[in-house]
């Protein structure tokens, strides 16, 4: 089910966009792709604001899609005057759209060498902001608790992997005829962005010889840059190029 499915009564072509260009963000940030133009959080904002509009227009209009909205920060202050709506409607939200649209493209010109790349931490926000924003819509729309609407986004964006069982800490890959590097990938992407103890992975994937795993999976999976095999701290975290293996090869 995607997020559309969640706002029946926004207009579809609102919802749809609302879809898109959320799971964009959400997807490049876990694939590990920070720039501005792969992270944008404007064009959520500007989704996010044409859906305030249509809700607090007393004729459900707003700003159609193909039309560029001129003045953001003016639009976003212009649901202040909306008594009749909460708070959240009137001030939180729009304000946070208006950091949200202007951040990714304010930060991210002219860093000379010695500053630091703030790509990462903007993308955090930008993620984070997003999540929010969502969260409120739903509480919203659907006149529930913060708890039940960040359950139902959890539930939304969550992945969710058939073949992985876990059971009283322990985790198993169902599907018996998978190789030991692809059983490590898809428990990796389960857990994903943390990271796995190699002795738990050798443990989950039941392989025979500990040695032979950290040898022929484990070191063979990072030379390929599928994973960050770390042996000081005999952590395993998933790269970029491993999730894109899991999605698009394995699952």
């Amino acid at each position: 089910m995607g997020i559309q499915n969640l706002f029946p009564s926004i207009p579809k072509v609102l919802s749809n966009a609302l879809n898109k260009h959320y799971k964009k963000i959400k997807e490049n940030f876990l694939e590990g792709r920070y720039e501005p133009s792969e992270l944008n959080g404007a064009k959520f904002s500007e989704v996010v604001l044409r859906i305030l509009q249509w809700h607090t227009s007393p004729d459900q209009t707003y700003t159609p899609l193909c039309t560029q909205i001129r003045n953001f920060g003016q639009a976003t202050r212009s649901f202040e005057d909306k008594t009749n709506f909460p708070d959240s409607i009137r001030f939180h939200i729009p304000r946070i759209l208006n950091v949200l649209y202007t951040i990714r493209n304010k930060r991210a010109v002219g860093h000379v060498g010695g500053d630091v790349d703030p790509n990462h931490m903007d993308a955090l926000f930008v993620v984070t902001a997003s999540d929010w924003i969502l969260a409120e819509l739903v509480r919203i729309f659907h006149n529930i608790s913060i708890s039940e609407a960040q359950n139902m986004i959890e539930g939304i964006i969550s992945r969710k992997i058939p073949l992985i069982w876990d059971i009283e800490g322990k985790k198993r890959v169902l599907q018996k005829d998978m190789s030991y590097k692809d059983k490590v990938l898809v428990l990796l992407y389960s857990e994903n962005p943390n990271s796995i103890l190699d002795r738990a992975l050798f443990e989950w994937t039941k392989h025979s010889n500990f040695s032979c795993f950290c040898r022929d999976v484990l070191k063979s999976l990072h030379s390929e840059i599928l994973v960050e095999y770390d042996k000081g701290t005999n952590k395993v975290h998933l790269s970029p190029t491993g999730i894109k293996r899991v999605e698009k090869k394995i699952l």
